[in-house]
């Protein structure tokens, strides 16, 4: 008999055994308590942190959309700068006047008082 015709003459269902083994529940060691405990707390920070963090970004965020809006513009900036520059020359040219009208006023009473004096000797 050949080989093949071996295999073939066996039986095609298989009947597959189960390893029965069994193991004594074990407990955790006072070590293993602290390290998962330990491991816990660290997770429980960590994700503290970085709800922390992502609020602090969200605020930075929003304080830079913030002073993004309230900056002037270049223009609004030179429209300023020229507006308060035009006042200036207003209030200087201003000064200027009413000093030339002090001095004026000053030299005419300085002549009057010349010519009472002229008129007295």
């Amino acid at each position: 008999m050949s080989i093949i015709r071996s295999f073939s003459a066996l039986p095609v269902s298989r009947v597959s055994y189960r390893a029965l083994s069994t193991s004594a529940i074990r407990s955790k060691t006072l070590t293993e308590s602290v390290k998962d405990t330990a491991d816990a707390i660290n997770k429980k920070v960590g994700q503290t942190l970085a709800a922390g963090l992502e609020k602090s970004e969200q605020a930075t965020n929003q304080a830079k959309a913030t002073v993004a809006s309230k900056t002037p513009s270049e223009s609004e900036v030179k429209s300023a700068a020229s507006t308060a520059s035009s006042k200036a020359t207003e209030t200087a040219e201003s000064a200027r006047q009413n000093a030339n009208h002090a001095l004026g006023s000053a030299a005419g009473k300085a002549r009057d008082a010349a010519d009472d004096v002229k008129k007295n000797l």
